[in-house]
């Protein structure tokens, strides 16, 4: 007998076989109350899927995202009395290359619109399982394309800017940058200093050399994301230094630092950038405000120091009102030397700067001591890491009270 099969190419033997798609494998699931989790937990069992990895709201922290294999994350945040305040805070714990879900009742427009901004998807509850089934694969899929919402997901970046040079612009960086690691959060510290840079003795580095670009050097244009990586130098678990340096011009080594960063910043939280005042080439406002989230003016209580920030301050207010961009602006006056050596009274900078001053940091005497036996300050300092602690809650968007400053200047 004739069999028809053979005469068949073997692409149409197997063009009758289905493809079943397939769905997450498995997920992180973070929740706040038993009738999700047994919800999440059903779902899952009854799609065919692996199990969730779960833990209770109070007990995820840094580590247990970072152990993740999934893709996926579910936030649960059905208890929160403000679903976007709390998804902010989480946010520094959340990698932004996972697909993260937030579950919450509030029916808002304008929280559905932030947290999407964020780079957040969000589901409103109650739900029933296959409606949620059918937001999770669609998630899954954008997830798979790199497509939707999560593709905006991106470190936030922080530019640390001296108004001129010697008033600890680098050593505010880095211990911000360290602050922040110690406290699980992904980091990125970028130094900017291509000549004599001390970063290395900021950080109690030992044997640091920056990495060189000369004409062997991968061009800009041809950079990926394992390449970025290999000019990152450890510090620790969750801190990372970007430092480079070179014979080239000062703006192409920048242009090349700001492409290492837009690659790197789809695999960590935060990208904290030191701008000391005596960088060798001119900090731009415009590329400020269209590639960073927060601007950190740092300024000393000298009548140099306090001009140059004025007038930074009104040129990033104007373009950032010009393009309409939401970068938050910071003012730090750093006081690294006695009150007394200063022209420019604590009563008197917002007055001389036009505007207020939202971190004071006081004199450290100890300070030289620390750094020259390779220590972060804020691990041995108790005012150096109060100050610190708030420039970390400043940078997260968060409210804090410079109680120090306001009792000098006698209010309560």
């Amino acid at each position: 007998m004739f069999d028809i099969t053979k005469k068949l190419p073997e692409s149409n033997k197997s063009a009758s076989k289905v493809t079943v798609a397939s769905g997450p494998t498995g997920c992180a699931l973070v929740y706040q109350t038993d009738e999700c989790k047994s919800l999440v937990e059903e779902l899952f069992e009854f799609e065919g899927w692996d199990a969730p990895n779960g833990v209770r709201q109070e007990k995820a922290d840094s580590d247990f995202f970072a152990k993740q294999e999934s893709n996926l994350i579910l936030l649960e945040l059905n208890n929160s009395e403000s679903v976007v305040k709390d998804a902010q805070e989480f946010a520094a714990k959340l990698p932004t290359h996972k697909g993260v879900i937030i579950i919450g009742k509030e029916d808002a427009i304008s929280t559905l619109r932030t947290l999407k901004e964020m780079g957040f998807y969000y589901i409103f509850w109650p739900i029933n399982k296959y409606e949620f089934a059918e937001f999770v694969m669609h998630v899954h899929r954008d997830l798979k394309a790199q497509t939707g919402v999560s593709k905006e997901r991106r470190a936030k970046r922080v530019a640390v800017v001296g108004t001129k040079g010697g008033i600890g612009t680098s050593f505010i960086a880095a211990e911000l940058s360290s602050k922040m690691s110690g406290q699980g959060v992904d980091t990125i510290l970028v130094d900017h200093q291509y000549h004599d840079s001390n970063i290395d003795v900021m950080l109690g580095l030992t044997d640091h050399t920056a990495r060189r670009l000369d004409e062997l050097s991968v061009p800009a244009h041809e950079l990926d994301f394992e390449g970025a990586q290999n000019y990152l130098t450890p510090i620790n678990k969750d801190l990372r230094l970007l430092s480079i340096n070179g014979d080239t011009d000062q703006e192409d080594i920048l242009n090349y630092n700001q492409a290492l960063c837009h690659l790197l910043s789809r695999n960590t939280n935060f990208i904290v950038e030191d701008f000391s005042g005596s960088v060798d080439f001119h900090v731009d406002g415009e590329m400020l405000i269209q590639h960073y989230d927060v601007v950190a003016i740092v300024v000393e209580p000298s009548i140099a120091a306090v001009r140059n920030a004025k007038a930074m301050i009104s040129a990033l207010d104007t373009i950032r009102e010009a393009k309409r961009k939401r970068t938050r602006i910071i003012t730090v006056v750093n006081h690294h030397r006695p009150e007394n050596s200063f022209v420019v009274k604590r009563d008197e900078l917002s007055k001389f700067l036009g505007s207020s001053v939202d971190l004071d940091i006081e004199y450290c005497k100890n300070l030289s001591h620390i750094h020259v036996d390779g220590k972060r300050a804020y691990k041995h300092d108790r005012g150096v890491n109060r100050s610190v602690e708030q420039l970390v809650r400043l940078v997260n968007g968060q409210p804090i009270q410079n109680k120090s400053l306001l009792q000098r200047l006698g209010i309560r």
